[in-house]
C-alpha cells in the first residue's frame, strides 16, 4: 500500500472533479451517486462557464467507496 492508498484508507477528504456540470441539478445528481456509495459532502464548487464541478468527499474506506461509485452514472463524467 503506498502512501496515497493510506492516506485516503482513513477516512481523509478529497476531491472529484466532474465535466458536463451544466447546471445545480447535474451537481445534485452527481452528489447523490456520491452518498448512495458511501461518501459524505463536505463541499462543492462549480463553475459555470467551465461547466465543471469539484465535490470534495470524506469516506471511511476509499476501495470501498470507489468500487460502489465506479458502477454509478457520475462515474463516467470525472475529469
Amino acid at each position: 500500500m503506498d502512501l496515497t492508498e493510506k492516506y485516503l484508507t482513513e477516512g481523509k477528504t478529497f476531491s472529484l472533479s466532474f465535466y458536463e456540470c451544466e447546471h445545480d441539478g447535474d451537481a445534485d445528481n452527481y452528489r447523490d451517486d456520491i452518498r448512495d456509495s458511501g461518501g459524505k459532502i463536505t463541499g462543492t464548487k462549480l463553475n459555470y462557464d467551465a461547466e465543471t464541478c469539484t465535490i470534495d468527499v470524506q469516506v471511511s474506506n476509499y476501495n470501498t467507496f470507489m468500487n460502489k461509485f465506479k458502477k454509478t452514472d457520475a462515474y463516467q463524467f470525472l475529469n
